[in-house]
Parts: C-alpha cells; sequence; structure tokens
C-alpha cells in the first residue's frame, strides 16, 4: 500500500488539454442561468450602495458637513476588517457547492451550523482586540487628538477632539462584524441553492431600516451623531433573523438533527476560508495602506482629499457592483461543476462568467463618468469635482475594468480548490500598487494634492493589471486542475 502511495507521489501529473470554446468572444454562451442568478444578487448590491449614498449624503451634510472628515475617516478603518466574517462565509458557499454538485445537498445544513461556530469564535476575540485599540486604529487614517471638530457656522466646539468622535464611531460600527459573521454565514446558504432572490428581498428590507434609523437620528432627534453608528449593528440583527428563517424554510436542518456540528466540515470550510480571507485580508490591509498615503496628501488642517477618495469609492461601488455580484455567481456555478467532477464544464462556464462581467462593466463604466461630475456635488465635493474628481473616477473605471478578472477567475481559481498560489501573487503585487508605488509618489517625490491623489490611483491599477495577466495564463492553461478538491 505504501509503495502505491510513494509511486502515486513520485508520478508526473499531466494537465489534460481543453476543448476549445464553441461560443464566439463577443457572445455569452447560457446568458439566462449566468444571468437569472447574477442579476438579483446585482440589485441587492444596487440597492445596498444607494442607501449607503443617501446615507453618506445625510452625514456629509449634516451641521453643514462639520462631522464628515471624522466619519470618513472612522468608515476608511470599519471597511478594512469587513474581509473577516467572510473567512467561513467564502467557505460555506464553496463547500456547500461542492456538495450538492455531488448529490449531497442534505449535508449542506451542517455546513453552515458549522460555520456560524467556527465564524463566531474567530470574530469574537479580533473585535474584542480592535475595541482595545481603537484609538490607535483610526489615528493610523489621521484622526488627530489635539483638534477637535467645529461648527462651520459658529466655530463652536462639537467634539473636545477628533480622535474621540471617530474611535468611538469605530468601536459602535465593528459591533456589525459580529453580526456579519452570522447572517454571511446563512447568506452562503442560500446563494449555494440559488436562492439569491430571497437574500435581495431581506437585503433591500435591511436597507430600508437603515435608512429610516438614519434619517431620524439625525434629523428627527438631538442624538448625538456618533450614536448614528448603531444603525449597522441594528440592521445587522434583523438580517441575521431574516436570513435564519429563510434557511430554515428552503434548507432541510432536521434531517440532521442533533449532529448538525462537523468538524470534518470546519476543516474543509477553514481549509478553503482561510486562504481566501488572508488574500482579501492583505487586499483590506493595502487599502488601509492606500488610505493613510492619501491622509498625507493635505498639507494644512483638515483633508478634503480623503472624502473625495470615500466619495470616489462609493460612486465606484455601482460600476463594481455587478462584478461582485458575478463572482458569487462564478464560485456557485464552478464548485457544483468541480463536485460533478466536470472539468471541461467548470473551464467554461468561468470564461462566460468572465465575458458577462467585462460586457456589463464597459457599460457601467461609461455611465459611471458620464453622471460622476454631478455625483460628486451631491456628495458635497465640489470643491475637488473638477478636474480632479471625474480623473479620479476615470482611473477608477480602468481598474474596475481590470478587476472583472480578479472578481471571476480568481474566484473560480477558489473554488476549484486552487488557493494558495493567489495568494503569493496577491503579496507581491498588492504592495507594490497599493502601498510602494503610493507611498513612492508622495513621500518620495513629494506629489501632493489632487496630482497626488491621481499618481496614488494610478500606482494602484498596477495590482489588478498584473494580477489579471496572471490569473488569465493559469486558467487557459488549465494549472489550477493539479489542486482540484472533491469534499469528502
Amino acid at each position: 500500500m505504501k509503495e502505491k502511495n510513494i509511486a502515486k507521489k513520485n508520478q508526473k501529473f499531466v494537465i489534460e488539454p481543453f476543448d476549445k470554446l464553441k461560443t464566439p468572444v463577443y457572445k455569452i454562451a447560457n446568458p439566462k442561468e449566468i444571468f437569472g442568478m447574477a442579476i438579483p444578487i446585482f440589485i441587492q448590491l444596487l440597492f445596498t450602495i444607494l442607501i449607503s449614498q443617501i446615507n453618506l449624503i445625510a452625514i456629509n451634510n449634516y451641521m453643514g458637513g462639520a462631522y464628515a472628515e471624522g466619519t470618513s475617516k472612522a468608515i476608511l478603518a470599519y471597511n478594512t476588517l469587513q474581509f473577516v466574517p467572510s473567512l467561513i462565509a467564502t467557505g460555506t458557499i464553496i463547500v456547500s457547492g461542492n456538495l450538492i454538485g455531488q448529490g449531497r445537498k442534505q449535508e449542506v445544513s451542517r455546513v453552515i451550523v458549522t460555520g456560524l461556530f467556527v465564524n463566531l469564535a474567530i470574530m469574537i476575540p479580533i473585535f474584542i482586540f480592535v475595541t482595545i485599540l481603537s484609538d490607535t486604529i483610526v489615528g493610523w487614517v489621521g484622526a488627530s487628538s489635539s483638534e477637535p471638530i467645529l461648527s462651520l457656522d459658529d466655530k463652536s466646539v462639537l467634539e473636545s477632539t477628533e480622535l474621540k468622535y471617530v474611535s468611538d464611531y469605530y468601536r459602535y460600527s465593528n459591533i456589525n462584524l459580529l453580526m456579519m459573521s452570522v447572517y454571511q454565514v446563512f447568506v452562503s446558504g442560500l446563494q449555494a441553492f440559488k436562492k439569491s432572490k430571497v437574500v435581495t428581498i431581506g437585503t433591500m428590507l435591511a436597507n430600508i431600516i437603515d435608512l429610516c434609523l438614519i434619517s431620524i437620528m439625525l434629523y428627527a432627534t438631538k442624538v448625538d451623531p456618533v450614536y448614528s453608528a448603531f444603525v449597522l449593528p441594528i440592521t445587522g440583527l434583523f438580517q441575521i433573523i431574516f436570513m435564519m428563517i429563510m434557511c430554515l424554510k428552503f434548507i432541510d436542518f432536521k434531517v440532521n438533527k442533533k449532529k448538525q456540528f462537523s468538524l470534518s466540515y470546519a476543516k474543509e470550510t477553514l481549509k478553503t476560508g482561510l486562504p481566501i480571507t488572508i488574500e482579501m485580508g492583505v487586499w483590506n490591509i493595502c487599502n488601509f495602506g492606500t488610505s493613510v498615503v492619501i491622509g498625507q496628501l493635505h498639507e494644512g488642517t483638515g483633508n478634503h482629499w480623503i472624502i473625495l477618495h470615500r466619495n470616489a469609492n462609493s460612486i465606484g461601488q455601482y460600476s463594481s457592483a455587478f462584478i461582485q455580484a458575478i463572482g458569487t455567481v462564478t464560485a456557485v456555478f464552478v464548485s457544483r461543476k468541480i463536485g460533478e467532477k466536470d472539468k471541461q464544464g467548470a473551464y467554461e462556464i468561468a470564461l462566460e462568467c468572465w465575458k458577462a462581467a467585462i460586457f456589463v462593466t464597459i457599460i457601467s463604466n461609461l455611465i459611471m463618468i458620464a453622471i460622476s461630475y454631478p455625483l460628486l456635488l451631491i456628495l458635497n465635493s465640489k470643491d475637488t469635482a473638477i478636474p480632479w474628481g471625474v480623473s479620479l473616477l476615470t482611473i477608477f473605471a480602468i481598474k474596475i475594468l481590470f478587476d472583472t478578472v480578479n472578481m471571476t477567475l480568481l474566484r473560480a481559481l477558489w473554488s476549484v480548490g486552487d488557493l494558495w498560489y493567489p495568494i503569493l501573487v496577491s503579496f507581491i503585487t498588492m504592495g507594490l500598487g497599493m502601498v510602494a508605488l503610493p507611498f513612492i509618489f508622495v513621500k518620495g517625490f513629494k506629489i501632493t494634492e489632487g496630482l497626488g491623489i491621481l499618481c496614488v490611483y494610478g500606482g494602484v491599477i498596477v495590482d489588478p493589471l498584473l494580477r489579471s495577466i496572471i490569473y488569465v495564463h493559469r486558467w487557459l492553461k488549465g494549472k489550477w486542475q493539479k489542486y482540484i478538491h472533491i469534499v469528502e
């Protein structure tokens, strides 16, 4: 037996060639299947973005915009950790898809319950850690411990220090990370069963609650604006309740009664989710580094460039919403094909998803650039909209186009089991494009203000450009076949 295992290890792996695609480059082979699942997720994301924009407008215009900069810094710090709850959620959707492809859908409830326990066990210590270090973390994005927040009308002191407001807002917002670590696992289970419409309804309801609460707290009461941060965890709690009820309705949890927790599925989801989360973590940390650089572009007091950066990212979400949706679709379809042991099918569906992402992104990018100026005005970037804001969004549009690869073929690589190679690539390309080049431009060449932020964004493009080239080559050549994993 040992001799057979040794012989198997020493045997050189042979990559099987793929059949040529029958569909022309300009056509999508199965648009109904792809768009049928992607559109509900896209609508969900679009609605979420729209509500977040309204919230952004509300806080930007509250008391004439006095709290806009401080809130921007808190949100940038909060966004850095949003990848953590996706650790087990990402593993859940891939493992569940693999099991469904094998015809073992009755096991999905065990994957979900196991994922809930593991995700909370990971998230709770992290939450405690960042709560203790909140002052230090928000200090990295420029929250001042010496400057107060002043009223723009009479220059009266609203907050004794900017640091206190930003730190409190950051800590309150982080409670939502605990909520996300629960409801994202439920969402992954529903999406594995192609129940995207149900997820969309729940998310839209949560966003309506979000909008109502933020409007009431800021404009109908005299509550301290820092407490508006609690709106996130409140809506997160609603999503937990809604998604749990939907999971109980569409997924059979009774079949595995009293044996829901599975150590083997915990290992599977961790084995799949951990590398993916490390990759996401690297991106978020590097993105935080980019924000730190942008926070140093202005040489006086205040920083309207960090507000422009936040607003540009908020507007860019509209254009990138579809590729985020198609990323989930790719993960579900490819993991199912791998469960069915259909390598050719996995190869084809990933490329079809990539084509769909490219077509939609080109259209959405053109629309985004066309309406960028009025959107920037609405978001209170009046002084920087022309020429910097519009130019920034044009560069951002190019980045989003390259991101179509990262949101489809990278997801496909993850779904088949090719996990660690992308991390090695990410360490290099993200570190170069998102951190090294921006720091060189701003600290080395002393390029600041508007030209500085354009150079920072130009450097950021290097990351998705290099990764796109590498991932396309890896997928087309079929090198991922060596890492195909079937869940036992």
